[in-house]
C-alpha cells in the first residue's frame, strides 16, 4: 500500500453540500470530504474559518481532523483507518476460504472492518489480493501484476 500523503489547510468555507465542502485557502480552492459521520459530528456553515488535516486524494482531501478558528481540533476518524475495536473474526476462516478456492496464502490475513485482505497464489503461481468477507466468502480477486 502506498504511503499516505497528509496535508493541512486553513481557510474559509465557501460552499457546503452534504459531507463535502469547498475551502478557500491561500493556495486556492480545495474540495474536502468529512464523510457522512464527520458531517454529523461537525456541522459546517458557509463563511466559517477552519483548519483541516487529511489525506490528499486525486480529487479531494479526506478530512480526519477539523477545527474552527480558536477551538481545539475534533478527530473525525483515525488517519490509519478504523480504530482497532472490530467485532471478533477468525483469520483462519479467510485462510481456509482461500485454500478451498485453490489459493496458497502468502503471509497473514489483514483485518479490515468488514473483510480480510490476503495475498495468495493460484495453482499457476499468479499472485492475487483476495478480499474475503468475515463469513469466508471471497468477494474480490485482484491480480497483482509483476513488475
Amino acid at each position: 500500500m502506498p504511503p499516505r500523503h497528509t496535508v493541512n489547510y486553513s481557510g474559509s468555507v465557501t460552499d457546503v453540500f452534504a459531507h463535502r465542502f469547498v475551502l478557500a485557502t491561500p493556495e486556492g480552492h480545495i474540495l474536502a470530504d468529512l464523510g457522512p459521520r464527520g458531517a454529523e459530528q461537525f456541522r459546517l456553515q458557509k463563511g466559517e474559518k477552519v483548519q483541516i488535516a487529511g489525506e490528499q486524494k486525486p480529487s479531494e482531501v479526506k478530512v480526519f481532523s477539523i477545527a474552527r478558528d480558536g477551538e481545539a481540533a475534533i478527530v473525525l476518524h483515525h488517519p490509519d483507518g478504523h480504530p482497532p475495536h472490530h467485532e471478533h473474526a477468525d483469520p483462519y476462516i479467510a485462510l481456509r476460504a482461500a485454500d478451498d478456492a485453490g489459493f496458497t496464502a502468502v503471509g497473514e490475513p489483514h483485518r479490515k472492518p468488514k473483510h480480510f485482505e490476503l495475498r495468495a497464489r493460484d495453482a499457476k503461481g499468479e499472485e492475487f489480493e483476495l478480499h474475503i468477507e468475515l463469513d469466508g466468502h471471497i468477494r474480490k480477486q485482484k491480480r497483482i501484476e509483476r513488475a
